[in-house]
């Protein structure tokens, strides 16, 4: 990347001033800086480049760049009006992985397959993004056998990718191998126990399965007061969600606290929540304010 003033306010998460001076740059300058952002994830202030540069030019890339921002988000409609705009313009541009996602978020599943075979024969056959997105398309897309060959595939090329330790164990949970499921996630906790990740999984696993107890004496053990600030913002999160949202109940200074709290970030935290989110649908709890909670996480 070049040297520049705008990149260095980004860098330095100056995010307030990059807005207010970027009409004082080159497009190019604009668009390494929103690309950075994006990349950084700090997806709400990279839309805001975005949209400034698609109001002085529509190109693919920008397209592009704002579609994935808007599904890093949540917002998979607006997400998938700009990336159909990115593929109509640049049909075999890069980003078919993301753009299949983006389908399957959707509901429109029989595409989503379509872009995501394009994407493992177009070269994204090992990585692990695509990999275990797509064994969780088919096990949402009632294809269980496939589902566990990718899932196994992706552990297979690398053993600590969290995300994938975590779906693959729901998905045995879901197949009835409860016993097998939890042995995966415990495994994780003892062959990587300083991951942060693991520890917010296997928290979050507990809560999926209701397991009261262990709950309880997982949350005391974790070394709360010295871990990183994102990783305490979501155990406050899903603290909140297993004491009072999943149990019909509200608690005004906890979640004033949290959104104070939240307020500190300096980046976006971006994360799958869609197992408690249908939890929370199925037992009639308040989703719309676990989701105005989840927004608190992103920039």
């Amino acid at each position: 990347m070049t040297n520049n003033r705008l990149l260095e306010l980004a860098r330095n998460q100056e995010y307030q001033q990059i807005i207010d001076i970027l009409p004082n740059y080159p497009l190019t300058t604009v668009t390494e800086v929103a690309d950075f952002l994006r990349e950084e994830d700090v997806y709400n202030v990279a839309m805001s480049l975005y949209r400034y540069l698609l109001q002085q030019q529509e190109t693919s890339d920008y397209y592009y760049g704002i579609g994935q921002c808007y599904g890093k988000v949540y917002d998979y409609n607006l997400a998938l009006w700009h990336l159909e705009k990115a593929f109509s313009l640049q049909p075999n541009r890069s980003g078919a992985n993301y753009y299949a996602y983006i389908l399957e978020r959707n509901f429109k599943m029989e595409q989503a397959a379509k872009w995501y075979q394009k994407a493992l024969i177009e070269g994204y056959d090992t990585d692990l993004w695509t990999l275990s997105h797509y064994a969780y398309f088919l096990e949402k897309n009632q294809q269980p056998i496939l589902a566990h060959s990718y899932y196994q595939q992706v552990l297979h090329l690398n053993p600590a990718y969290t995300w994938a330790i975590k779906r693959y164990a729901l998905f045995l949970l879901n197949q009835g191998q409860s016993q097998p499921s939890l042995a995966l996630m415990r495994k994780a906790l003892q062959d990587f126990p300083q991951s942060p990740f693991v520890k917010l999984n296997y928290l979050e696993y507990l809560i999926i399965c209701v397991m009261d107890s262990e709950y309880e004496f997982y949350l005391a053990s974790l070394d709360y007061d010295y871990a990183p600030f994102p990783f305490q913002l979501l155990v406050d999160l899903f603290d909140y969600f297993w004491r009072y949202l999943l149990r019909g109940k509200s608690n005004k200074q906890k979640v004033q606290a949290f959104e104070q709290k939240a307020s500190q970030l300096k980046d976006s935290i971006h994360r799958d929540f869609d197992d408690l989110n249908q939890i929370l649908i199925s037992n009639n709890g308040d989703i719309n304010e676990w989701q105005r909670l989840i927004a608190f996480l992103l920039l």
